[in-house]
């Protein structure tokens, strides 16, 4: 009985390039996931830096503050509330992020990534932002940082109102 030796060779061969496919396979999903790391980690610190910028110009004075990183990102200020519920019972809004809760702060402003921030989800915050204690507010609570820079008017009456000065 004579074996078949281009079959054999065929199965090697198949052998070697499924595991070299599934090898390649890894290696971009590491360097994608590698790039996407270090981008993340780069907008995260631009985030710092501007959020950082803006209540400096704020505490300054400035009654116009243009804010250039990062794209795609949101300001967004919260306020822990307590609110009276039925009977007289009273019900506190948990919808502040766990970040500034654990600090004790009442009231922050944050800038995050805009994933599900439109449900005003505190948590988003935690993850993928950077919060500062203050007692501004964001008028209608979130500022989208598209096109930018974003130009910002700060109004110093009463409490002090960030809002976004034209498109």
């Amino acid at each position: 009985m004579k074996k078949n030796k281009n079959g054999f060779l065929l199965a090697e061969e198949t052998l070697k390039i499924v595991i070299a496919v599934i090898a390649i396979g890894f290696l971009v999903y590491f360097l994608t996931s590698l790039y996407f790391k270090n981008k993340d980690s780069k907008d995260l610190e631009l985030a710092k830096a501007s959020l950082n910028q803006l209540v400096e110009e704020i505490n300054s004075g400035q009654t116009d503050v243009e804010v250039y990183n990062p794209t795609g990102w949101v300001i967004v200020s919260w306020q822990h509330k307590v609110l009276k519920g039925t009977y007289g019972f009273r019900k506190e809004v948990e919808d502040i992020p766990n970040f500034c809760k654990n600090l004790g702060w009442v009231n922050c402003l944050c800038i995050c990534k805009d994933t599900t921030i439109l449900n005003l989800e505190g948590s988003d915050c935690d993850s993928n932002g950077f919060c500062v204690q203050s007692d501004f507010k964001i008028k209608d609570n979130v500022i989208k940082i598209e096109n930018p820079p974003v130009k910002l008017k700060i109004d110093y009456s009463d409490k002090i109102t960030i809002t976004q000065n034209g498109p």
